[in-house]
């Protein structure tokens, strides 16, 4: 894992720690036809069961009974939306966000094709179980790229994940678990002038759940991405039932994870933008840097 590039990093720009919408769009080369809403709502029913449609205009939203949300004034049924296909821009993506998409061996290339873009989203779905909300999402992506065959990339900006369609048809994890896939990132940075090295998890905020984040140098960073993606799964699985304080098991030089290596958690301010709460694992031997609950701003990475 490589980047030459520096950033100056920005801690006071305005993120939420929770998405009420989450935001995901399909990459075209060309501009694509969408099917009737008739044709939307049969393959949805097919996924989930009674869905009503409730707009056929320029955005198509449907309403999912399968997933009832409770509010004040009663029980409505979360919706999923479907835009009108749109010029897509490279700018969308920017040199930062670039710089993360490890899951493609030439991004530049490959992002330089698409033309268009859809966007998908939940709608009136945060109220939901996250569980529930990430089944909803992984459904009505994967229902709509069956629809789609020309949809050749996908976009999640809240995760900052950029994949390809084989990529993300063919996920390999299973039932609530499959919302990782695209919905969670593992990020790395080499901090300028040192060792140090910070990676970090990015989209477990989008649901409410703190992401993960590891200060360290010494450690092999292959390594910690497929640790990172451990815990941030076990937090999913588990509704982050890590306190402040608490340990947590850590893994040896060879990247095994293991009982007999407890590291310690502390909730606190992320060291990389966005500005969120991530759960800061001090790495035993391989730490680096003071942990600061305050966060820090100012490092080039």
């Amino acid at each position: 894992m490589a980047e030459d590039q520096v950033f100056q990093q920005d801690l006071d720009q305005e993120m939420p720690d929770f998405h009420k919408l989450i935001w995901m769009q399909l990459l075209f080369r060309e501009a694509p036809e969408r099917p009737s809403p008739q044709a939307v709502q049969d393959a949805l029913a097919e996924r989930f069961g009674e869905v009503d449609t409730v707009s056929t205009g320029g955005i198509y939203s449907y309403a999912v009974r399968r997933f009832p949300v409770e509010y004040n004034n009663g029980t409505v049924p979360a919706q999923v939306l479907m835009g009108e296909p749109a010029p897509f821009s490279q700018d969308k993506l920017d040199a930062f966000q670039r710089s993360q998409l490890w899951d493609l061996e030439d991004k530049d290339s490959f992002l330089a094709q698409f033309h268009y873009g859809m966007l998908l989203s939940d709608f009136m779905a945060s109220g939901l179980p996250y569980k529930e909300r990430c089944q909803l999402l992984t459904g009505w992506l994967e229902t709509v790229l069956a629809l789609f065959p020309t949809a050749i990339g996908v976009w999640v900006p809240s995760s900052g994940k950029l994949l390809e369609r084989e990529r993300l048809l063919n996920n390999p994890l299973k039932g609530e678990d499959r919302f990782l896939w695209f919905g969670v990132n593992v990020r790395f940075f080499n901090i300028q002038d040192s060792d140090d090295m910070v990676m970090d998890t990015l989209g477990m905020y989008a649901i409410g759940l703190p992401d993960v984040q590891l200060h360290f140098h010494g450690l092999d960073p292959n390594a910690a991405v497929n640790y990172l993606y451990n815990i941030a799964s076990y937090l999913y699985d588990n509704d982050a039932p890590v306190k402040s304080g608490e340990t947590i098991d850590g893994v040896d030089p060879s990247g095994t994870i293991r009982q007999d290596i407890q590291w310690t958690c502390q909730y606190e301010k992320a060291l990389i933008q966005p500005p969120r709460e991530v759960m800061d694992i001090c790495p035993g031997p391989y730490a680096a840097g003071r942990r600061n609950p305050g966060g820090k701003k100012g490092k080039k990475f």
